[in-house]
C-alpha cells in the first residue's frame, strides 16, 4: 500500500495522496543553535553549545553502517568492528585510549561506549571536561581514528572473540531467541533475519583480513557524522573539526550504500513462538506501510505526520484501551498501539497493536482489535480529542520550559538521529510553535478521516509469543487470522465518552498558617513549621526549568511490621494506586489528571514510609491536592484492585522458569536469610496479600501528617508556594510524631554462606554473585567514599582481567557501599560466564579482590577512580534528584552533601590502601552460583 501523507493542506481541504505529483514540501530548518555542514570528503558535522552540565561535552561519531551491509559469510563483523575500536588505533595503540580517558575521570561503559544496530553504528565519549583543552583535542583525535585508523591487529582480534561470545551468551535469553525465530518468518531479506551480534561460527573463525576489508569498504567519510554537544565554543570547535576531519580521504569508486527494501505481503503473515522462559504471552498485530523517503523526512509536513498526527492518534487509541482495561470483564492485562519502523528495518513503517492477554490469547486479541477497529471506523469524540490535545501540549510545554536545562545526551541523540535518519531536529522553540499553530487548525473530522486508513487487509503481520507450558496449545493460524479479520470487518456503534467536571476536593478547610521559618545556609533550604506542627523543607533550584520533586517521609519502614505483613507491604503501592482518591476511582482520576504532568505514589521501604511525587510548575497545585486527599480521603475500590491483581498474576506467573528472576530471588533469600520482607514478589505473594487490610494500613500510615517531613526541591516560587502550604499541608490531620518501633530485624547474614545450584536454561550460562561485608566501619562521608573507591577500582580490575585477559565474561559489575541505617558495608560483584571457564573466573575474581586488599591499588588505578568520582559529583550537583536524596539523608542525620567533593579530593592513595588492609576480616562472604544446564 502507499502511505497517505498529511500536509497542512490536508488539514484544511482533505487528504493529499503521495504520488508523482507530490507538492513542494517545506524544509524544516535545523535548530539554529547547531552549527552544521558537510566537508569536501562527504563527512557531516553538527556542533551545539549547551551548558547542561556545565564544563562538559559529549562527542559522537555516527556511522550509517550496520549489520545489513554484511554478506552472509560476514554476519557479526559490524558488531565485532565496534569492539575493536577500543583495542587499538593509529594514535592510541592497545588500551592507550581507554587508559588515557579513564585517567581523566571518563568512565568506560558509562561515558565511553558504542552500539551496533542493523543500519547504524554510533560511538560516544561523554562527559568530557571542556576546561581541559588537550583532553578535548585528544577526544577529537580518537573520533578521527575511529573513522578510518582502527589497527585491527590479529592478537587483539583473537582476544576479543571470547568476549563477544560471552556477550552473545548473556543476550541469548527467551526474548532474543524469540526475535531470532520470528525475523526469518516476517522478512524475506536475509539482512534482517539475524541479530547484529551475528553468528558465533563466523565470530570465532573469520580471518583478520576479512574484517579489515569490511572496515575499509564501509567506514568512510560520506557515511560518517561528527556530533559534538556541550559547554564549548561552537565556532572554535567547528574550525577544529574542519581542520582535522577534512584530511580523511574519501576512497575512489566507493561501494554504493543501499538499504534493503522490505517486501510487501498480500496475505497475512502469522508467526507463533513458544519458550519456557518467556515471561508472559504477547501478540502484536502489525500493518506495514511505505516509509517516507529519506530526503522528505526533514520537512514541516512530514514532521506534522510523524511527530504530531501519529502522536495524537496513538494517544487517542491508547486512552480508549486504558479506559476499557478497568472493566472487570476485560480479557487483556495490557494493550497499546504505536507507529514506528517495521520491527528492525528502516525502510518500512508500521502501525502496531500490542496485546498481553490475561488468560486466553484469542479472546484478548478479539477484544483489543474490536476496540481499535471501532475507534478507526467510528472515530473519536470532541471531549476525548480535547484531553489528548491538552496532554500533548502540556508535554511539549514542559520540554520547552526545560530547553535551557536539557542535557547533552538528549541533544546528542537527537542530532545523531538527524544525521542517520534525517529525523527533524528544529529545536523545541520551533516544535512548540508548530504544535500551537496547528493543533487548533486540525479538526476532529480530519483525525477521524485519517484513522480510517490505518487498518488494511494487506501487509498484515501477526506475531504471537507465549510461555511454553505443559498442556499448552498455540492458537492456530486460521483461528488467529479469522479473529483479527472478523473484528476488522464488524460494524460498530459510536463511542460515548464520560467527561469529568467534579473537583478532587469538594470543600476545602480554612487555611492554616506558617508559624516559623528556619534557614539552612549550608545546603540552601528553608524549613517551614506550619500551624498543625507539620514541617516542610523547601529548596528552590534552577537545575530544571519545569520540575518539582516531593518526598514526604517518616521513620519506620518494613522493620516496623510483623513478618506476617510481608505480602501486604510488597503490594501496598499497588493498593494505594488503585484505591479511590476523593470522588475518583483510578479510571476517572486518569481523566481528571489529563493534561497535567503530575504523579504521586506511596511506598514502604526498609527504614522509611514515603510518599513520592513530582509535578511541573503549573501543576504544583494539583500535586498538593493529591497529597491532601491521600491523607484525608482514601477509600477502597475492590474491583479496581482485583483487575490490577489479574495483570500482576500474569506478570509473575512464569517467573519460576525465568533464570534472571530465579537467580536474583535466590540472592535475596540467601542474603537476608529467607526473610519474607526482602523476598521477590511471586504469585504466592499475590495470594497472601489482603486488599482491605492494605487500605487499613494506608489509613494508619497517613493518619498523622505530623509523623512526616515534607521535602520539595525544584523550580519553586516560594511566594506562590506559601499559600499552597497553608491550604493543603497546614490543614492536614496532625499530632505529635510517633516513635518508630522495630518489630522485625532486616539484615544481611553473616559468616560464610554458599548457595550453589543448577538451573535448566535454553542457553546455559553460569551466574555468579559474591558479597563481602561487615559492620566494622562507622558510617561517615570519608568511609563512604573509601568503600565506593574500593568497589570502583575492583570494577576496573575485572574489566582488565575477567573480560580482557580471560575473555570469559562480557563484563563484571561491582558495587560497594555503606548503609547508614545499620552501619553495614558491603562489596558485591556479579558476572556471567560459561561452564568451561566458571571455576577459573570464580577463583580469579576472588583472588583479584584479595590481592587488592592486601597489596593495595596502584597510582594509575587510584587516579582513574578518583577523577571519575569528582567529575560525577560535579555533574550530579546540577540535578534536583541529587539534592532531594542528599537533603533526605541530611535530615535523617547522614550528611552526604556538604563535604562530598572535598572529601573525595582529600583521599590519598596511602589512606585508601591503609583502609583496604583492615576493612575485611575474611569472615563474612555470601556466594550464590547458578550453573545453567541445558533444558530438555
Amino acid at each position: 500500500m502507499v502511505r497517505k501523507v498529511l500536509s497542512i493542506a490536508m488539514f484544511l481541504i482533505g487528504v493529499l495522496c503521495m504520488s508523482a505529483q507530490m507538492p513542494q514540501l517545506t524544509p524544516l530548518p535545523v535548530n539554529p543553535k547547531v552549527k552544521h555542514g558537510v566537508l569536501p570528503n562527504g563527512m557531516s558535522y553538527y556542533i551545539m553549545h549547551n551548558e547542561m552540565p556545565k564544563e562538559r561535552a559529549n562527542f559522537y561519531i555516527a556511522q550509517k553502517v550496520g549489520s545489513t551491509l554484511e554478506e552472509e559469510s560476514q554476519l557479526g563483523l559490524a558488531h565485532f568492528l565496534e569492539h575493536m575500536a577500543f583495542n587499538g588505533t593509529t594514535n592510541y595503540p592497545g588500551k592507550n585510549l581507554l587508559n588515557y580517558l579513564q585517567g581523566k575521570g571518563i568512565r568506560f561503559g558509562a561515558d565511553i561506549n558504542a552500539y551496533t544496530a542493523f543500519d547504524e553504528t554510533v560511538y560516544n565519549i561523554n562527559n568530557v571536561p571542556t576546561t581541559d583543552k588537550p583532553l578535548v583535542d585528544s577526544v577529537l583525535l580518537a573520533l578521527h581514528d575511529w573513522s578510518g585508523e582502527i589497527l585491527l591487529e590479529e592478537a587483539e582480534i583473537d582476544a576479543e572473540r571470547g568476549v563477544i561470545q560471552e556477550e552473545w551468551r548473556q543476550r541469548n535469553n527467551a526474548q532474543f531467541r524469540m526475535l531470532m525465530s520470528i525475523l526469518p518468518e516476517i522478512y524475506k531479506e536475509y539482512q534482517y533475519q539475524q541479530s547484529p551480534i551475528g553468528k558465533m561460527e563466523v565470530v570465532m573463525n573469520f580471518k583478520p583480513e576479512v574484517l579489515r576489508a569490511y572496515y575499509k569498504k564501509w567506514y568512510r567519510p560520506d557515511q560518517q557524522g561528527i556530533v559534538i554537544v556541550g559547554d564549548i565554543d561552537a565556532d572554535e570547535m567547528e574550525k577544529k573539526v574542519i581542520d582535522l576531519f577534512s584530511k580523511i580521504p574519501m576512497p575512489e569508486n566507493a561501494a554504493e550504500r543501499k538499504y534493503p527494501t522490505v517486501s510487501d505481503n498480500d496475505e497475512p503473515i502469522y508467526v507463533s513462538f513458544t519458550d519456557p522462559e518467556l515471561p508472559q504471552p504477547r501478540t502484536t498485530i502489525t500493518f506495514k506501510s511505505e516509509k517516507i523517503p529519506f530526503e522528505m523526512r526533514n520537512t514541516v509536513e512530514m514532521y506534522m505526520q510523524s511527530s504530531l498526527l501519529q502522536s495524537l492518534i496513538s494517544s487517542l487509541i491508547n486512552n480508549r484501551l486504558e479506559e476499557f482495561s478497568h472493566d472487570p470483564s476485560c480479557t487483556y492485562a495490557g494493550a497499546g498501539v504505536y507507529f514506528g519502523d517495521f520491527y528492525v528495518s528502516k525502510t518500512k513503517d508500521s502501525f502496531n497493536i500490542v496485546v498481553i492477554p490475561k488468560k486466553g490469547t484469542q479472546a484478548a486479541v478479539d477484544e483489543v482489535m474490536r476496540i481499535v477497529t471501532r475507534a478507526c471506523k467510528t472515530g473519536f469524540t470532541e471531549s476525548e480529542y480535547d484531553r489528548v490535545k491538552e496532554e500533548a501540549l502540556s508535554r511539549m510545554e514542559k520540554i520547552y520550559n526545560e530547553r535551557d536545562k536539557t542535557d547533552n545526551d538528549a541533544f546528542g541523540n537527537e542530532l545523531c538521529r538527524l544525521f542517520i535518519d534525517n529525523e527533524p531536529a528544529p529545536g523545541i522553540e520551533k516544535e512548540l510553535e508548530i504544535w500551537k499553530m496547528m493543533l487548533p487548525m486540525i479538526p476532529l473530522q480530519a483525525i477521524n478521516q485519517v484513522i480510517q486508513q490505518i487498518l488494511t487487509p494487506n501487509n498484515m503481520v501477526v506475531v504471537t509469543t507465549e510461555p511454553q507450558k505443559e498442556g499448552f496449545e498455540v492458537v492456530s493460524e486460521d483461528v488467529m487470522i479469522k479473529t483479527v479479520k472478523d473484528a476488522m470487518n464488524a460494524e460498530y456503534e459510536a463511542y460515548v465518552d464520560e467527561t469529568i467536571t467534579d473537583p478532587l476536593i469538594a470543600n476545602l478547610p480554612t487555611p492554616g498558617k506558617i508559624v516559623s521559618v528556619e534557614e539552612n545556609n549550608i545546603l540552601g533550604f528553608k524549613t517551614y513549621t506550619l500551624s498543625n506542627g507539620v514541617k516542610v523543607v523547601v529548596k528552590s533550584t534552577d537545575f530544571a526549568g519545569d520540575e518539582i520533586l516531593m518526598d514526604a517521609y517518616r521513620e519506620g519502614g518494613k522493620r516496623c511490621f510483623a513478618e506476617s505483613q510481608a505480602a501486604n507491604l510488597a503490594l501496598i503501592g499497588v493498593a494505594y494506586e488503585k484505591s479511590k482518591k476523593g470522588p475518583f476511582d483510578a479510571k476517572t482520576l486518569t481523566k481528571y489528571l489529563s493534561g497535567k504532568q503530575v504523579s504521586l505514589g506511596l511506598g514502604v521501604n526498609t527504614y522509611t514510609d514515603m510518599l513520592e511525587g513530582s509535578s511541573t510548575v503549573k501543576d504544583l497545585k494539583t500535586l498538593m491536592e493529591l497529597i491532601y486527599t491521600s491523607f484525608t480521603n482514601i477509600s477502597t475500590d475492590q474491583s479496581a484492585y482485583d483487575v490490577s491483581l489479574e495483570s500482576l498474576r500474569l506478570a509473575f506467573a512464569n517467573d519460576n522458569n525465568n533464570p534472571q528472576k530465579i537467580f536474583f530471588g535466590e540472592v535475596s533469600k540467601t542474603r537476608y536469610g529467607n526473610n519474607p520482607m526482602m523476598n521477590r514478589i511471586t504469585t504466592e505473594t499475590l495470594d497472601k496479600a489482603n486488599y482491605p487490610e492494605m487500605v487499613d494500613m494506608i489509613h494508619q500510615l497517613l493518619s498523622n501528617a505530623g509523623d512526616y517531613t515534607f521535602i520539595f526541591v525544584g523550580n519553586i516560587d516560594e511566594t506562590t508556594f506559601k499559600p499552597l502550604m497553608e491550604q493543603y499541608l497546614a490543614t492536614l490531620p496532625a499530632a505529635a510524631p510517633r516513635k518508630a518501633k522495630v518489630i522485625t530485624e532486616i539484615k544481611t547474614q553473616r559468616g560464610d554462606v554458599i548457595n550453589d545450584f543448577k538451573q535448566p536454561m535454553g542457553t546455559p550460562s553460569t551466574w555468579v554473585y559474591d558479597l563481602y561485608g561487615d559492620s566494622n566501619v562507622p558510617y561517615n562521608m570519608e568511609n563512604s567514599v573509601l568503600v565506593s573507591m574500593m568497589g570502583d577500582i575492583l570494577d576496573n580490575i575485572y574489566t582488565e582481567t575477567l573480560r580482557e585477559e580471560e575473555g570469559g565474561t562480557y563484563g563484571a559489575s561491582v558495587n560497594a557501599t555503606i548503609n547508614p541505617n545499620n552501619g553495614e558495608w558491603n562489596l558485591i560483584y556479579f558476572f556471567q560466564t560459561n561452564k568451561d571457564q566458571q571455576d577459573a573466573l570464580i577463583k580469579r575474581a576472588q583472588d583479584e579482590y584479595m590481592k587488592l586488599l592486601k597489596d593495595g591499588a596502584d597510582p594509575v588505578q587510584f587516579n582513574k577512580v578518583k577523577e571519575a568520582m569528582i567529575k560525577q559529583v560535579e555533574i550530579n550537583m546540577e540535578k534536583n534528584s541529587y539534592w532531594m536524596n542528599g537533603i533526605f539523608s541530611y535530615l535523617r542525620g547522614y550528611d552526604d552533601l556538604t563535604k562530598e567533593k572535598a572529601t573525595i579530593e582529600g583521599i590519598t592513595l596511602d589512606k585508601l590502601n591503609s583502609f583496604m588492609k583492615t576493612v575485611y576480616n575474611g569472615k563474612n562472604r555470601i556466594q550464590v552460583i547458578m550453573e545453567g544446564v541445558q533444558a530438555e
